[in-house]
Order: structure tokens, then C-alpha cells, then sequence
């Protein structure tokens, strides 16, 4: 585990960053001029568009990390974003023009994909917050991600249904059938891989998996396909949008179904509840935890911790709750900004910065999202990863209500069986 200085040594984060911008200072590296002791960080953030809701939740909940760590000396420049192509030109404006070594970014999993690949080719830091596809941070140097992988949360998806929801209704893994409908990019595949590769593994038939094209489909189409493949229990990975679409169009086939699970972008957010009232009730759904995590999974530091955020992202959002992305955006950022950097020693080099996140060892729950902080080492396959970063499966349990069911350790509430 990483070792803390005396609290009287470190006097939080402040007093430490002085250290640190007056390197960087003298390096030139992510200053806001000559003779500016600020250090700027760069943030790539969709905030308009499909994805802009989460997008700005994600960047809230960073600079509420921010503004908690201390980092007055710290600046954030904001380069919204809504394709690849503009995220990898925003990476590119944040190295040549501001001289940062630090990006942080970037809540959807496409956006990042660029971004990082392009951030790693420069040596430069890339901190993702948000975003899930496993390839953001595979082969890579550079890139290091705080939150669950696509594919974790596709397994955390078909182990409930394993042990929850198949005792529930007397079914042996062998006895039940799955259909997995997925985005056909690398987000879908990444959480539809993860299921298919459990399934296999505890013995559920996967017996269709319909890949879809989310700017070209038809939601009529795919709930045709879900109906004839006669499945049990439905595994969807879908954007807001069409998730919503694709939903409503399986209960307008009457499609008979012992329960759905989706996950994160779609049945967890809460335009899925809003949009759909009554007919979300029931629905399952996998992704990170939000600021309603049962508070037993956490520890004493880490409960009082998320009281502060909650109350000073409600100060900043005119009383909104922390919802996922928000959740996720603190976490890496209060990663960053009050672990990393301070543990660099005044050193803000990309390699600097990388090692002093490889050293962190902090266990379950004591992240406000009831998770840890182990980055997978280098030369691991998955390196760059939080190894300790939690999923869950919430549930629609009223209208506008979810409430996480599974695991145990964070549930709220009991699975309400359909």
C-alpha cells in the first residue's frame, strides 16, 4: 500500500502542488504562462450532442474532486468534444499549444478510444474517468482508467442472472436461454464480449446475439429477433437513445421475457426512467455505482468523503445528486489530484505521474463508489487498469426509482423478481 507522509508534511494538496508547478514552471510543461505557478491539466469532455448529459456530469463530479483536493494551483482546460476525430484533434491542440502532460477525459468509450491512442503516441498522461471499452487502455503506456472495463460489466450482468436470477426461477444455467443485442462498436463489443465469454463459462446458451449499427437500425427489426429467438432472459448494450427505443419496441412485440439486464449508456441512466415511466419497472441494469451506494461498503474516511462531495456537487449543481457519471468523474479525479500528484513529489513528467499511480494500493471501499485503486502493472495484459473498481446491478423498482440489487455489499434493496 502506498505510504502517506504525516498529514503536518503533506498539509493536503496545496501545499504540495507548490512543489509541483514550480517544476513544471521551470520545464515548461502544462503551465498557464511564464512565470505561472499554475499546472494545467487538459479535459476532453463530450457536452453537447447524445452523450452531452453524461459528459457533463463526468466533468462536474472531476472538478468537485478538484475543488475538494484543494487544487487551487490547478487548472482545468476544457476541450468539448463529440466525435473521435474531434477528440483526437483536442489531444493533439492540449500538447502543442497549452504543453499539458496530463489529459483527462472522456465518458464515452469511442471518444476515448481516439483520445488515448492519440495521448499514448505523444507520451503523454491520459486519465480516463469514464468511459469502459476494455481497448482504451490495452497496449498502451500512457493510459490509465479508474473505473470498471466494458467487460466487467458484462460479467457482473451474467453473474446475477447466474445467481439471482435463475434460482429465482428454478433454472438450471443449462435450462435457460440468452439473447445479447450490442452497438456494434467498441463499447457494445467490449460489455457483449464479457457476457458471451461467461455464459460460455457457467453454461448459459447464448442463443442469438444481435449486433446493430446505432446510427443505422431498426428498433422493429431487432425486437423481431429477440421474439424468435425465444430467450429468457435479454442482455442489452445500447446507447440512450436506441435503448429506449429498442425497449419500448420489445414490449410493443410482446416479447415474452423472464427478465432484461442492460447496462451502462442506456437502462441505467436516468433519461431510461424518465422517458419510460411505468415500463422500465422491472428492468435490470449494470454499470458503476452512483452516490446512493450502501455506505456499509465503505470506509469510515470514505463515508465522510462522500458527504463532502455530495453536498459540494449539490452546492454546484443547484441541488442535483451525484448520478453514475458524476460518481465517476470524483473518483478519478480525486485519484489524480489528491493521491498521484502528490506521491510524484513535485514531478509532473508523464513518466512521473505514471509511476506514482502504479504505486497506489488502496483497497475496497475506500473510494466513495465503495471500490480501491490497483492499476495493473506493466507488461499485464490489461495495464493502466483499476483492477479495483467496482460494478453493479441496480433495478427500476418504481417509476423514476433505481436501487442497486447486487452484490451484496452494495445492494439497497432486494431484487423484485418480474
Amino acid at each position: 500500500m502506498l505510504v502517506r507522509p504525516p498529514i503536518a508534511f503533506r498539509l493536503r494538496f496545496l501545499g504540495l502542488l507548490s512543489a509541483i508547478v514550480a517544476l513544471t514552471a521551470a520545464c515548461g510543461l502544462g503551465t498557464t504562462g511564464p512565470g505561472d505557478k499554475t499546472l494545467l491539466v487538459g479535459a476532453v469532455y463530450p457536452l453537447s450532442g447524445s452523450q452531452g448529459e453524461g459528459g457533463r456530469q463526468e466533468l462536474a463530479g472531476l472538478r468537485t474532486a478538484l475543488e475538494l483536493a484543494g487544487g487551487r494551483q490547478v487548472k482545468l482546460q476544457v476541450e468539448p468534444v463529440q466525435t473521435p476525430a474531434g477528440a483526437q484533434a483536442a489531444v493533439d491542440r492540449l500538447i502543442d499549444r497549452s504543453h499539458v502532460s496530463i489529459i483527462v477525459g472522456t465518458y464515452g468509450s469511442t471518444l476515448a478510444e481516439a483520445a488515448a491512442a492519440r495521448a499514448d503516441e505523444r507520451h503523454v498522461i491520459y486519465w480516463e474517468t469514464g468511459a469502459v471499452a476494455d481497448l482504451v487502455t490495452q497496449h498502451r503506456r500512457y493510459v490509465l482508467r479508474t473505473v470498471a472495463t466494458g467487460s466487467s460489466l458484462g460479467r457482473i450482468a451474467v453473474d446475477f442472472t447466474g445467481r439471482v436470477l435463475l434460482p429465482a426461477a428454478g433454472l438450471q444455467p443449462t435450462q435457460a436461454r440468452a439473447v445479447i443485442v450490442n452497438v456494434s462498436d467498441v463499447y457494445g463489443r467490449a460489455v457483449a464480449d464479457g457476457e458471451e465469454q461467461l455464459a460460455a463459462a457457467t453454461g448459459i446458451p447464448v442463443v442469438s446475439r444481435i449486433q446493430y449499427d446505432p446510427n443505422a437500425y431498426s428498433s422493429a427489426d431487432i425486437a423481431q429477433q429477440v421474439w424468435a429467438s425465444h430467450a429468457d432472459y435479454l442482455w442489452d448494450v445500447s446507447y440512450i437513445a436506441d435503448g429506449i427505443d429498442i425497449w419500448q419496441a420489445i414490449l410493443a412485440r410482446g416479447v415474452k421475457l423472464r427478465a432484461a439486464v442492460g447496462t451502462s449508456s442506456a437502462f441505467c441512466m436516468a433519461a431510461f426512467g424518465r422517458s419510460l415511466g411505468a415500463q422500465a419497472v422491472g428492468v435490470f441494469a449494470a454499470d458503476k455505482p452512483d452516490d446512493q451506494v450502501n455506505t456499509e461498503a465503505l470506509s469510515p474516511a470514505a463515508r465522510e468523503l462522500l458527504g463532502r462531495a455530495k453536498a459540494a456537487y449539490a452546492k454546484q449543481q443547484l441541488g442535483s445528486e451525484m448520478p453514475i457519471p458524476a460518481l465517476a468523474g470524483f473518483v478519478g479525479g480525486w485519484t489524480l489530484f489528491h493521491e498521484v500528484l502528490p506521491a510524484a513529489k513535485g514531478q509532473v513528467t508523464p513518466d512521473a505521474v505514471r509511476n506514482a499511480a502504479y504505486q497506489l494500493d488502496e483497497p475496497a471501499g475506500t473510494s466513495i463508489n465503495g471500490g480501491g485503486v490497483k492499476f495493473a502493472g506493466p507488461g499485464e495484459p490489461d495495464a493502466g487498469q483499476n483492477l479495483r473498481a467496482p460494478a453493479v446491478v441496480g433495478q427500476w423498482q418504481a417509476v423514476n426509482t433505481m436501487r442497486v440489487v447486487y452484490p451484496a455489499a452494495f445492494a439497497r434493496a432486494k431484487p423484485l423478481m418480474p
